[in-house]
């Protein structure tokens, strides 16, 4: 990639943050979209905006200048935590700029051994000036690019070894405030052994954990499935909701002139289209007092034959729920498990009854295919990372030569391209990765989000970094390794720098 690709690049993205910014800002300052953009704000009696300013980056200073304290008390410990990580990842950038910047760059542009290695293997352009393949072969130069390495380590260790203990700190905090949380009362209890003759689930349950804790357990509430008890109570509720309008409709028919109305009427087909004509609200006051027992009997049959094998057991202190959430319950690790319970929205009702042994399958199950993914993910990524060394490609794709040469369309291929493809399979994975980690049985979504994070950094280490920057290499190298296929590390090591325009450009179009 040449310096008029990037610079094309750069501004695009520059442009782009510019209206998104302006966007925002009209967005913002309009008052029906105040509950949008300022909920917390409004909820704690506060003005949307700052008063008595029209400046858009008003709220930047705003969140600025807040204390850590400001932050939990409007938004809570997870804000914090983000913004404790935003705080490191911006030391990392500038600790290691300072040194990378005014250390690196003069060493790397001073060395004018470019002249001589320009090759078949390729030319340089602006960008390799500035790298570590401007540096000659056994140049005392290559230690500043050593003691820069071991720099960027420090900084980047020590940071997140601070930022660890400050978000632990957070945590404990957290756990220690006055404010009650139901879930702080609360563990999740699967694996549950089969009923024993003569109890209900429910007995069981009660029965066992009040035999550990006499003092403290408060009650529990047995999983249970509860579909075909929704699906009755879901369509009941509709024809509440249809006698409700039909009964308005009705009310509003009624005037001076015709005191007795029209009543509504409706047909019992396909959508309402076809089908016999009855008295609208007649056919769903008959509907619903069909419903009613309905509803009562499938709810006596659920609580007494559909109970899982999964609980949430409630005590009277928070210590007490601590720490059966942190103990063993039973000598076989596959009965009695206990969890720590989220948040009651986190919960993810259908994992819980899923056995031990069936979670660790799935896992593995999971783990393997993640790993597909990963390899064939791959393939494409090769094939985009092709596309920042279009130089290369002519060699290789001697018929796209026309194209590529057109300078326009080469610039648009170098600066947005490859970047915009590769950013639109990144953005289809997560989802993907959300469904998988779902699958395994995990009981809450900020546990199911956790574990999708890791398998992304996986992929991102080995796909994204490793793919991109060893794919465009093998394709800037090809011909070459073909002669000496023992030359490969030799290649790789002194083409990869070549590669490093494409994460600039990657980086300031996300």
């Amino acid at each position: 990639m040449d310096l008029s690709s990037f610079l094309t690049s750069l501004v695009t993205s520059f442009l782009i943050f510019v209206f998104l910014m302006l966007l925002f800002f009209w967005l913002s300052r309009k008052e029906g979209n105040k509950v949008v953009y300022y909920p917390n704000r409004i909820l704690k009696g506060l003005e949307p905006v700052v008063p008595g300013t029209r400046n858009p980056f008003a709220w930047i200073q705003e969140a600025m200048s807040s204390t850590e304290q400001d932050v939990i008390s409007m938004s809570g410990f997870d804000t914090a935590v983000y913004f404790v990580f935003l705080s490191t990842v911006f030391g990392i950038l500038v600790l290691s700029g300072v040194v990378l910047l005014v250390l690196l760059l003069p060493v790397a542009s001073t060395d004018h051994s470019v002249k001589v290695s320009t090759t078949s293997n390729g030319t340089f352009n602006e960008f390799d000036k500035l790298s570590i393949g401007n540096v000659k072969d056994e140049s005392p130069r290559f230690w500043a690019f050593v003691i820069a390495t071991y720099w960027v380590s420090f900084v980047t260790y020590y940071l997140l070894w601070k930022a660890y203990n400050h978000v632990s700190k957070l945590r404990a905090d957290a756990l220690m405030s006055p404010a009650l949380k139901p879930e702080q009362y609360a563990i999740i209890v699967r694996d549950i052994p089969p009923v024993p003759a003569g109890l209900t689930r429910k007995e069981q349950v009660d029965s066992y954990f009040k035999a550990i804790y006499p003092d403290t357990f408060y009650r529990s509430m047995v999983v249970t499935d509860n579909k075909e008890v929704n699906k009755i109570w879901e369509e009941l509720e509709g024809y509440k909701k249809k006698l409700a309008r039909a009964e308005a409709i009705y009310a509003r028919s009624k005037t001076t002139g015709k005191p007795e109305g029209v009543r509504p009427t409706n047909k019992t087909g396909f959508l309402g289209l076809c089908g016999k004509k009855v008295d609208s609200i007649d056919y769903y006051n008959g509907k619903i007092n069909e419903l009613i027992p309905k509803l009562e009997s499938e709810q006596k049959v659920t609580l007494r034959e559909k109970q899982q094998a999964a609980a949430l057991v409630f005590f009277t202190s928070r210590v007490a729920a601590a720490s059966a959430a942190q103990s063993l319950h039973s000598q076989m690790v596959n009965d009695w498990t206990v969890v720590d319970a989220p948040e009651p929205r986190q919960i993810i009702w259908a994992n819980l009854p899923i056995k031990f042994f069936q979670r660790q399958v799935r896992q593995y199950v999971v783990y393997a295919i993640v790993a597909l993914i990963i390899l064939f993910y791959m393939i494409p990524i090769a094939l985009i990372s092709a596309f920042t060394t279009l130089s290369e490609l002519k060699k290789l794709v001697p018929f796209v030569k026309p194209v590529v040469n057109i300078e326009a369309i080469k610039t648009v291929l170098e600066a947005y391209l490859p970047q915009i493809a590769l950013i639109v399979f990144l953005a289809l994975l997560p989802k993907l990765l959300l469904f998988l980690s779902k699958a395994e049985g995990i009981p809450s979504l900020s546990h199911v989000v956790r574990a999708s994070s890791g398998k992304y950094f996986y992929f991102t280490v080995l796909n994204v970094f490793i793919g991109v920057t060893v794919g465009g290499t093998l394709f800037s190298t090809f011909k070459d390794i073909q002669k000496d296929p023992n030359s490969i590390v030799t290649l790789l090591a002194t083409s990869l720098p070549g590669n490093a325009t494409f994460f600039l450009t990657f980086v300031a179009l996300k």
